[in-house]
């Protein structure tokens, strides 16, 4: 295995974490690599640049947040070349679930290690994702971060918290390895990983080496009962929660029971814009990750 290597860094990420990564790789790079730099410039542009660096690659380093994480992976599938990260996000939910460290010299250590895994991944109508995407009051939230001028967990939690008194759970139909579920609620998330980022894990026990995907399903509750699903949110017991349900499978539909209401949809926290139906299908063993060599369970 070759040991050239690129880093594809987004220069918009929200939080500008990532100021001052050139200084560091030649820092703490080890010298063996061969690294080239180079930035997106649009939407997407991760994608393209991941499909070219692949060819003469053994390693793509993403450096940002979830979305750019998303996009060199998704340039990256078909190859075999294998991924690592340099999280600069607001919540960096791939990163966290493979224990990446986030400061910048101890991610570029991570690197120099060496040390790969194979894991799922998963499309959600045909667009790959390493983490969640779902829909209903996440998804709606993830299209008002988006669209809102700051960064960061504070400005997450505060849209959070605005969206929540207006929004309404809605009746759907899940269908999971062809089994029809019908319920009512506030969150359907569809987890590869195990969490949103900053330390929300959604799917506790979710793993990407088992070739299933978590449903998870928060059902209506009130406002006291949403305090203590917020709590066992971070506290990584969720599963514990009444209102909170898990069904693994292989191939998941999602639509609304009322045909002419309309999905929104986001994955590994970037809004996907409005739908009738959401189809996502697990990718087995299908991404080679660069993570520490005690990942613990991934």
């Amino acid at each position: 295995m070759n040991k050239n290597i690129c880093f594809i860094i987004n220069p918009v990420s929200g939080t500008g974490k990532w100021k001052g990564i050139e200084g560091n790789i030649k820092k703490h790079l080890d010298p063996s690599f061969s690294a080239t730099i180079v930035y997106t410039e649009y939407p997407g542009h991760g994608t393209i640049l991941a499909e070219d660096a692949a060819e003469h690659c053994s390693a793509i380093i993403a450096v940002g947040g979830d979305g750019i994480v998303n996009e060199v992976a998704a340039g990256m599938m078909s190859t075999s070349a294998g991924i690592a990260i340099i999280p600069a996000g607001s919540g960096n939910a791939v990163a966290r679930h493979f224990t990446i460290p986030l400061g910048q010299k101890e991610a570029i250590e991570c690197i120099n290690k060496w040390h790969f895994s194979t894991i799922d991944t998963a499309l959600v109508n045909d667009i790959p994702f390493l983490a969640v995407a779902g829909t209903g009051f996440d998804a709606e939230v993830a299209q008002m971060f988006a669209e809102s001028k700051k960064r960061g967990f504070f400005t997450y939690l505060y849209l959070s918290a605005k969206k929540y008194f207006s929004y309404k759970p809605a009746e759907y139909e899940i269908i999971i390895d062809g089994v029809v579920h019908r319920k009512k609620a506030f969150v359907i998330t569809v987890a590869n990983g195990s969490q949103y980022g900053n330390n929300a894990y959604i799917a506790p026990r979710a793993s990407t080496k088992d070739g299933l995907l978590d449903v998870c399903i928060i059902k209506p509750f009130t406002l006291f009962s949403g305090i203590i699903l917020l709590w066992r949110l971070f506290r990584r017991t969720l599963q514990n929660s009444p209102h909170f349900e898990i069904i693994r499978g292989k191939n998941v539909v999602i639509r609304k029971t009322n045909a002419n209401e309309k999905l929104c949809l986001h994955y590994d926290g970037e809004p996907g814009g409005i739908m009738e139906e959401i189809k996502i299908t697990v990718q087995p063993k299908s991404l080679r990750i660069i993570t520490p060599e005690d990942h613990g369970r991934i």
